[in-house]
């Protein structure tokens, strides 16, 4: 690798060739290192091996009864996915547990199917059990996930007792499967996923050049289009963060290891603070369009001796050209950390399935109340389940655990009342979408059974494709697969879809009821603990630079224990993030949408100039006299707003920032050439902080200027 950023083509072949570009562009911004097609691969591989094998079994074994071939489906779809260990060791422990729960799971409910009521009390029972095991780990979660989908197949499709051992044969076909393809056929490479996301960085560096180029050629020196740079931005933060993920973590679950790993996590960082840097500078003065054009191609002298010839008569554009000279360093430097495969930071012994259990595990939650939180989240889902498991039976006596599985499924990775309301919501919505396309293409595809199957299988494998970014994209898709299913078995009619959309809104409203009424997890609750971390990390990256000062000196060590504290602000920012997604979302008006994006965007804001901070003290000498007492000065202020922000809690989001020319008289306060200075950065900090927690009039709005402003300084 060198450290030319890679080209993303001249977008010049027309219409057509356009439309292919942004396709690409969006596609690979929304899986970077390609892992969402991997899981969708694996849950789609995992299924024909496993429908192969027990078709071999079938043919010439044993006649299997139609449990097996459910449970081996069921296996198949989500053992691939559920089961996420560290280490192939680790999975295989994780999917012996799971085969013998879903083996237990499916007698039990073929033993108990002529006593219903003890059978769904034995269900229940079991709901309580899988829910309560999460909490021992991300094992555990899987395993319980299973169990409760094999439970249905039991209940459903009742194997006779003497058949209970070939459905163990194809339980245990099924996750070895899985294992086969998770482990050795499309196993998880650290290094192979890091390499795919520094490949989609370069493009996302690419892009901004090309921006910042055409906006130069179009005679757009002083007023910059900012909006498509900061959805670049953003996709480029998020390659970021994704590609630091696969660099190996300490023991206890450091954002980076010790050694290699550490210098690759530091070089990472720089090209993403640089590229920010220049969007920064660029928002105030662009330099020539040739200075982009030789940044594509990676021509350092060119950037050099342009940045010398202006120096003097353009100085704002110089100081920019001068930015872009420092990301193709910190790429340089970053391909000759990263080496050639496989590279030294990958090869450090990677932490035990021990140690990260221990880092992930979090504290005991203290009693409030007579029920102990731990008991609250299977409380909740068992209550749900119980109710759509009793108005599902009065729509129908064969199909109620379409209800069941939706009160079971919306509390999945639902961190409050308000994100479970959401998920059943997309359900509820995913279902009715897929009822109407389903009815349509099953129709359409009436006797055609290979053109069905084709179908089938297509819309299972991007079903788990958008598995993680659209829940109900994966349930139109399973829904529409449904249809084309009963239409091959010749079952299908719009009824039994119909009696599906009335059964997922069952249990889409009696999981949102209980988690509204029942040890309501309220979302102002969740939203408060985040930014309390969020300002923790930031006070702890504060300290860090207070104590460094103190100091009055800057060595390696220290140096890296500000980048990590840095990043330990991003991490939290991006926890925050989500947690006030359902405060701008469809139960806000578009105001209120508003003014959440808007303090969401100046605490980003922070991060960034808190890992500009970091960088700056790690790299700088010994910081004496004037400059030193000024800095400590600005620290005490920011710390002074951090207590502002914490007393404001949630009701930070409430209104529309003011005090819009703060930032600018900030900017004001140190020359242009200096702005890649410690102090500098502490400035902005306590700016972006004095007008998030400002307090605005109910006259006062938010103007274009405010955010127009804003962004000079987030990159």
């Amino acid at each position: 690798m060198s450290g030319r950023i890679i080209s993303s083509g001249s977008g010049s072949g027309g219409w057509l060739s356009a439309l292919v570009e942004r396709t690409r562009d969006r596609f690979v911004a929304s899986d970077p290192a390609f892992s969402r097609l991997r899981l969708a691969s694996r849950a789609m591989l995992t299924l024909l091996l496993t429908s192969a094998a027990l078709a071999l079994v079938q043919l010439t074994l044993h006649p299997l009864p139609t449990a097996a071939f459910g449970l081996g489906i069921v296996i198949s779809l989500i053992g691939s996915l559920a089961i996420r260990d560290a280490s192939p060791r680790a999975q295989l422990v994780s999917r012996i547990f799971a085969a013998g729960g879903s083996c237990v799971s499916v007698a039990a409910a073929a033993l108990l199917a002529p006593y219903p009521a003890y059978a769904y009390a034995a269900f229940l029972l079991l709901i309580f059990a899988a829910v309560y095991v999460r909490r021992f780990g991300a094992r555990w979660f899987g395993i319980g996930l299973l169990s409760f989908m094999a439970f249905f197949m039991g209940d459903f499709l009742h194997p006779p007792a003497d058949q209970l051992g070939w459905v163990a044969v194809a339980a245990a076909i099924a996750f070895g499967a899985a294992h086969l393809v998770t482990t050795i056929l499309l196993p998880d490479n650290a290094e192979r996923d890091f390499r795919r996301a520094l490949t989609t960085i370069d493009r996302r560096i690419d892009l901004i050049w090309r921006h910042l180029q055409g906006e130069t050629a179009a005679g757009r020196q002083t007023v910059v289009e900012r909006k498509p740079l900061r959805v670049q931005l953003a996709r480029l933060r998020e390659a970021v963060l994704m590609a630091e993920g696969f660099i190996p973590q300490g023991e206890r679950g450091a954002l980076a290891a010790h050694g290699a790993a550490s210098e690759l996590a530091v070089a990472l960082f720089e090209l993403q603070l640089f590229v920010e840097r220049v969007v920064g500078a660029a928002f105030a003065a662009l330099p020539d369009a040739k200075v982009f054009a030789a940044a594509r191609a990676g021509r350092e002298a060119a950037l050099a001796r342009w940045q010398r010839e202006r120096s003097e008569s353009e100085p704002a554009a110089a100081a920019t050209a001068r930015l872009i000279i420092r990301v193709l360093r910190a790429r340089q430097r970053l391909s000759e950390v990263l080496g050639e495969t496989p590279g030294a930071a990958f090869a450090e012994t990677a932490p035990t399935d021990a140690a990260l259990a221990a880092a992930t595990s979090s504290a005991p939650e203290p009693t409030r109340g007579i029920v102990p939180p731990a008991f609250h989240a299977p409380i909740q889902v068992t209550v749900a389940c119980a109710l759509a498991l009793g108005v599902g039976l009065l729509l129908s006596a064969d199909r109620w655990y379409w209800a069941v599985i939706t009160a079971f499924i919306v509390f999945n990775n639902a961190q409050s009342r308000t994100d479970t309301a959401m998920r059943a919501l997309q359900r509820s919505a995913g279902t009715l979408g897929g009822l109407i396309v389903g009815s349509l293409a099953a129709t359409a595809l009436a006797g055609h059974t290979i053109p069905s199957v084709v179908a089938i299988l297509v819309l299972f494998y991007v079903g788990f494709y958008f598995v993680q970014a659209s829940y109900s994209t994966m349930i139109f898709c399973i829904t529409v697969a449904l249809a084309l299913i009963y239409g091959v078995l010749g079952m299908f009619t719009p009824q039994l879809l119909l009696l599906r959309l009335e059964e997922t809104v069952v249990g889409a409203l009696a999981g949102t009821g209980v988690a509204f009424l029942l040890f309501a997890n309220r979302g102002s609750d969740l939203v408060a603990g985040k930014l309390s971390a969020y300002l923790d990390a930031l006070s702890d990256l504060l300290a860090g630079a207070r104590a460094q000062l103190g100091a009055g000196a800057s060595d390696v060590a220290r140096g890296e224990t500000l980048l990590a504290r840095s990043r330990a602000v991003d991490r939290a920012y991006a926890d925050l993030a989500v947690a006030v997604r359902p405060l701008g979302g469809p139960w806000r008006t578009v105001t209120r949408y508003g003014a959440v994006r808007e303090k969401l965007l100046l605490l980003t804001g922070c991060a960034h100039w808190g890992r500009s901070l970091a960088r700056g003290l790690a790299d700088s000498g010994p910081i004496e006299g004037a400059m030193r007492r000024r800095m400590g000065t600005v620290i005490a202020e920011i710390e002074g707003r951090i207590a502002a922000a914490r007393a404001q809690g949630v009701t930070l989001f409430a209104g529309s920032a003011r005090d819009h020319a703060d930032l600018s008289s900030s900017r004001e306060a140190l020359p242009f050439d200096k702005a890649d200075t410690p102090a500098f950065a502490l400035e902005i900090i306590s700016a972006l902080l004095r007008r998030a927690t400002a307090q605005p009039t109910r006259e006062e709005r938010p103007s274009k200027g405010g955010k127009t402003e804003t962004g000079a300084y987030i990159g």
